[in-house]
């Protein structure tokens, strides 16, 4: 096949993408913007940020910071891939641009590791991963499940837990990394 070939198949291929998502983007719009589970979004986004900056240790802000943004980061990555690849859905998301759920990702998953690696330090990180994987596969996923902000298609709670573990044991090495 010729490059002019493959640059014409392409581009057919990304003029599909963009009517699809023009027209997820008018869907979101008109069913999505501003309402009832927006709003939630929206508070989940900002309110736990707001309660970490609060009752955290000042003392640890940046280790604390940089295990909370590598969490992020990675979130996004995954997220994103488990969304194209099709294991799972977000029927109302924050922002059409952004393909996984920014509260979860951005907010959620940061805040609550954070929390995590700041209580009982002395507790060993394996015991504390495992909490905070069951917490995050077995208690985070179903209320976002309950409340129709997540939906797995191809995915269960029980591949999660293993990645939740995996997460916080390099979120707590991070955290913990001297200069």
């Amino acid at each position: 096949m010729k490059n002019f070939d493959i640059n014409k198949d392409i581009q057919k291929v990304y003029s599909k993408y963009q009517d699809s998502h023009n027209s997820f983007v008018d869907t979101w719009q008109q069913m999505i913007l501003y309402s009832a589970r927006w709003w939630l979004g929206l508070a989940l986004s900002i309110l736990p940020w707001l309660l970490w900056w609060k009752l955290h240790n000042k003392s640890y802000t940046g280790d604390l910071l940089r295990a909370g943004f590598f969490m992020a980061i990675i979130s996004l990555i995954l997220d994103s891939i488990g969304l194209q690849l099709g294991l799972w859905i977000y029927p109302y998301n924050m922002f059409p641009f952004i393909t996984g759920y920014f509260p979860w990702d951005l907010t959620l998953l940061p805040v609550s590791i954070m929390f995590f690696i700041e209580y009982k330090p002395k507790w060993s990180p394996l015991f504390k991963g495992i909490l905070y994987g069951l917490f995050a596969a077995f208690i985070g996923e179903p209320i976002a499940m309950a409340l129709d902000l997540y939906k797995p298609v191809h995915w269960s709670n029980f591949y999660s837990f293993p990645i939740y573990i995996l997460l916080f044991l390099l979120s707590n090495k991070i955290a913990k990394l001297k200069r």
